[in-house]
């Protein structure tokens, strides 16, 4: 019963992945994988050098985590919240998000606090 939840959290989850692995593509370099997700994050190039370049630290898409940083420690905890959060609400996350975000701004987004306390694990 437990693998055919998590099949499904991958599933619920995939549209937003797909979104990631474009923008990962888009990132010129080959992922790795940590705590089952993939992980683009070995170059500041293309996509990821945007990021860079706005201040972000990383950004998660589904299972997929992009980095102008390494993503390990801290914020490999903080991307990890994300993807549950996205494994829960599937292609309702991103909406949601932003919705949130217009009206909180970033740190006081409820997805954000609930990333943030997952560092402290």
């Amino acid at each position: 019963m437990r693998t055919l939840l998590r099949f499904l959290a991958y599933v619920w989850a995939a549209p937003n992945t797909v979104l990631g692995l474009a923008l990962g593509a888009l990132s010129f370099q080959r992922p790795r994988t940590a705590a089952g997700v993939l992980v683009f994050d070995a170059r500041d190039r293309g996509f990821v050098w945007v990021l860079a370049r706005r201040g972000w630290r990383a950004i998660t898409f589904g299972h997929i985590v992009l980095s102008s940083k390494p993503v390990e420690g801290v914020t490999l905890f903080h991307e990890l919240a994300h993807v549950r959060q996205y494994e829960r609400l599937g292609p309702l996350f991103l909406p949601c998000y932003v919705a949130l975000h217009l009206f909180t701004g970033y740190r006081q987004n409820p997805f954000e606090t609930q990333a943030t306390r997952a560092e402290l694990r």
